[in-house]
This record gives structure tokens, sequence and C-alpha cells, in this order.
């Protein structure tokens, strides 16, 4: 092969490295501060809003938003997934309500579990409404059962401690 030849594949070959490079950085820099940056503003300038990160992993936009005490968490929770759907567009995020250390409230939801998940089997919502009160009356909490056509919320309080469960009516029926 002559020098000339080996030039030309050189020079085509840095040409490629840098064009791609360029293309890539083009394209962390429209999703960094043209979508990521300015959901998390618009998310963290709600008044219930603590705290809120995103990272992307295959994908998919992990959204984690820790909020502070509300009193509807299906309200909450629509205008969050409402802000994403605008910016990431449909299935392509999960927003993940943090959930406060509070041993009293996990180990109710813990002890629950097995009612919301044989309710959402069976679309049993008032008996598992009735249970989860009284299994939350008998610990002294305060609750409230929201649910819609994809998801179930549930929130427990007990002085300033609360906590929010968001379970998918779905087939994983994962609570986030």
């Amino acid at each position: 092969m002559s020098k000339k030849n080996e030039f030309k594949i050189v020079v085509f070959i840095t040409a490629f490295v840098i064009t791609f490079g360029i293309g890539l950085g083009g394209y962390y820099l429209n999703s960094r501060y043209n979508i990521e940056k300015p959901l998390l503003t618009q998310i963290n300038s709600l008044s219930s809003v603590e705290d809120s990160w995103m990272e992307k992993q295959d994908e998919i936009y992990n959204i984690n938003i820790t909020l502070g005490k509300v009193e509807n968490v299906q309200e909450k929770y629509k205008q969050l997934d409402e802000m994403a759907r605008e910016k990431l567009g449909e299935r392509q995020y999960q927003i993940i309500i943090n959930k406060q250390k509070n041993t009293i409230l996990d180990r109710v939801y813990y002890d629950i579990q097995p009612i919301i998940y044989e309710a959402l089997a069976n679309s049993q919502y008032v008996w598992m409404k009735d249970e989860i009160g009284r299994i939350a009356d008998q610990e002294q909490l305060e609750y409230k059962i929201f649910i819609d056509d994809n998801r179930v919320y549930l929130q427990f309080s007990t002085g300033d401690d609360y906590q929010y469960y968001i379970i998918d009516r779905n087939s994983e029926h994962e609570a986030v």
C-alpha cells in the first residue's frame, strides 16, 4: 500500500472519529440541557417536591423524587407523570417516589402486601380498602387509598412521619 493511500485511510478514520464524537457530544448536551435539566427544574418548582434527580438506564429515564407531605399522592403523581410525558414521551421513563425511613410504616406496608396483590389479582378493591383500613386503625395510622386505571396509590401517616406507595395495576405489580 502506498503512503498516499495510508494517509487517506488515516484521514478518513480521524474524520469519522471526530464526526462521531461531535454527534455523540451533541446528543448528550441536547439530552442534558434541553430535556433533563428543564424537566428537573419544572419538577423541583412544585411546592411538595423536596428533591429530585434523574438517571438514564437502558434507554429509560428513572426520575427519583422525594415528596414532602401531600394531601393526595395520586394527584401529585399524575402531575409529575404529565410533566415527564411531555418532555420524555410515553414509556420512556419511570417515576420513583423515594421512601422515608420509618420502621412502623414499612412494616405495615409489608404486612398488607398480600392483601394488595390478592385484591389486584381478583379486582377486589373494596375488600382491599376495608382490610387496609382495619390494619391502619389497629396501628393508629392515618391512611388514604386512591385507585385509577393504572395504579393503586397508598399513603400512610403517623404524626410527622408519612409514606407513599404506588403500585402498578398491570402485570408487574411493582411498587415505586
